[in-house]
């Protein structure tokens, strides 16, 4: 599974989504661009199915748009620093958008969240029809 990761402390995010339940056994390959132009083209060479994005700013919300038009099949998460950005999270088709401060229990929701709609989610999360 690629999954990108830009912002800050990215490191520290691919850990905590590495240590979530719902990517213990899973194959995880991380892209953690360090710059703008490195982040479009990590969208532009992969094909992730979660991009998770903690840029502060306007910068963030730019990225989140980036990833909404290049790579619109991919679970995307967005941790800003001000809840004002919450309405562009529904333009861009956010998975997942919280103000931070950003922890493991919330990166584990998120993470979680992504699963169980785009069909990465181990059975006890899937939906299922009656």
């Amino acid at each position: 599974m690629d999954i990108v990761v830009y912002g800050r402390e990215g490191t520290a995010l691919t850990d905590m989504i590495r240590d979530t339940a719902a990517m213990q056994y899973r194959l995880l390959h991380f892209l953690t661009p360090e710059s703008y132009d490195a982040y479009l083209a990590a969208l532009r060479s992969s094909v992730p199915e979660i991009i998770c994005i903690a840029v502060p700013g306007a910068a963030g919300m730019e990225a989140a748009i980036a990833a909404h038009e290049l790579c619109p099949k991919a679970s995307l998460v967005w941790f800003a620093e001000d809840a004002a950005f919450g309405a562009q999270s529904y333009r861009v088709d956010c998975r997942y958008f919280t103000a931070e401060p950003v922890n493991g229990a919330v990166v584990a929701e998120a993470i979680r969240h992504c699963c169980s709609v785009s069909g990465y989610a181990d059975t006890e999360f899937q939906e299922v029809e009656v």
